[in-house]
């Protein structure tokens, strides 16, 4: 007789409970599994935070793409404080979350990159940078039309994708104050930002031209 070199179950003592979540653990894609986006639970009376539906949407490789254009463009486009603005400073909260501004609902969202004004920390201006992936109507409901209430809100979508990017901001009535396209071009470390649309009146009329993003 052939000797049986089987492992035992892990799960085998446990209840039918127990065994069942396991197996659907097993049979979820990873990218899926929501503990891995909300992180640990917030400390007692301390708020809950704003995890959208949409936020495993990106595949890793893209991911890894939307970190490295998230800090050139805070980078280049977004440095503060300044010497002339010395009360601005700028928080990006991927890969993890650092500054975050309170919802109506007393949930926290961390858009990609939050501009505040120092002490009262208010918020002057969040900024959304998307991937080719992510260009899209449902992270346009859940994300752009919610961190638009927050303060001016900044797009920065691939090249080509400008277009589509503004036409959902106006199909859902999304008051973004101004789109940009970014791409990487062989050779060149920094990516080219390029202004694809600017509201031609309203909240960017008013601010500094060194806000104008």
């Amino acid at each position: 007789m052939a000797q049986d070199n089987q492992q035992p179950d892990p799960s085998a003592d446990s209840n039918p409970v127990d065994r069942a979540a396991a197996h659907l653990r097993r049979s979820l894609p990873a990218n899926l599994l929501l503990a891995q986006f909300v992180g640990p639970a917030p400390a007692p009376g301390q708020p809950t935070a704003y995890v959208p539906p949409t936020a495993a949407l990106r595949s890793a490789a893209r991911e890894t793409i939307h970190e490295r254009a998230l800090a050139d463009i805070a980078r280049l486009r977004f440095a503060f404080p300044t010497e002339k603005y010395r009360d601005y400073k700028t928080f990006v909260n991927h890969p993890r979350r650092t500054m975050g501004v309170l919802l109506a609902d007393g949930r926290v969202a961390y858009p990609d990159i939050v501009v505040v004004q120092h002490p009262e920390n208010n918020a002057k201006i969040v900024a959304e940078v998307e991937t080719n992936e992510t260009v899209r109507e449902a992270v346009a409901r859940f994300e752009w039309l919610l961190y638009a209430d927050l303060a001016p809100l900044y797009l920065y979508v691939p090249v080509g994708k400008g277009g589509e990017a503004l036409d959902l901001c106006r199909e859902l009535n999304i008051p973004v104050v101004g789109i940009r396209t970014w791409r990487y071009i062989a050779g060149y470390e920094e990516p080219e930002i390029n202004d694809h649309y600017t509201v031609p009146s309203g909240p960017e009329d008013l601010l500094p031209r060194i806000l104008r993003r």
